[in-house]
């Protein structure tokens, strides 16, 4: 366990499934000064064109079940049935090196987080509506029928937290640019506050 002051600061952003959060936070690292996602852990297999290291740590599912027993996993969480977690040394490290550290964990991994690092600044992207998630969702194309289906019946849910984070930023359809701008502006303003995280 290390303290960390003031160095980095964390910022989690949640959506729902197929909100939008990977095309907001892209352009959002350029336009923020030293901005970097933090890699998070998955269990689930790498979808086309993704890189081990650079999207997500793949793990076989019995590899993160032995991380989490050795204790290394700062949160973890079981996520349309596959673990996604966040490793508590690796993010300490991000946090020393980086002024920006972006984490983009679902709800209930944010409430994790949030409990352990509560100086952490949390942002849920909202799509305008369902529908318009549902068509998100069909336009991507990387799901199953199945896992359609389980993501479309969590959204609601994952939805139903945006109160319990500390800014909801409505991602307009077809006005990325102003997502990215809305968020941009928030997290200079936060940056100005001294913050502390025990890891």
């Amino acid at each position: 366990m290390s303290e960390i002051d003031g160095r980095g600061l964390l910022v989690i952003i949640s959506a729902p499934s197929g909100g939008g959060k990977d095309t907001v936070i892209h352009p959002l690292t350029k336009v923020l000064d030293d901005a970097v996602v933090y890699v998070t852990a998955t269990s689930r297999k790498p979808r086309r064109g993704e890189q081990h290291g650079v999207d997500y740590y793949f793990y076989e599912p019995d590899k993160f079940r032995a991380e989490i027993e050795a204790g290394n996993f700062l949160e973890w969480s079981m996520v349309h049935g596959d673990f996604k977690g966040v490793r508590r040394d690796a993010l300490a490290d991000t946090l020393r090196d980086h002024k920006i550290v972006i984490v983009k964990p679902e709800p209930q991994g944010m409430r994790k987080l949030k409990a352990q690092l509560p100086e952490a600044l949390t942002i849920f992207i909202m799509p305008p509506s369902l529908d318009t998630l549902q068509n998100w969702l069909r336009q991507r194309g990387t799901e199953s029928p199945e896992e359609f289906a389980v993501r479309m019946r969590n959204a609601p849910i994952e939805m139903a937290a945006a109160p319990e984070y500390d800014y909801v930023v409505v991602n307009e359809e077809g006005k990325i640019d102003k997502t990215v701008e809305e968020i941009a502006r928030i997290i200079k303003k936060e940056m100005t506050k001294p913050r502390h995280y025990e890891l």
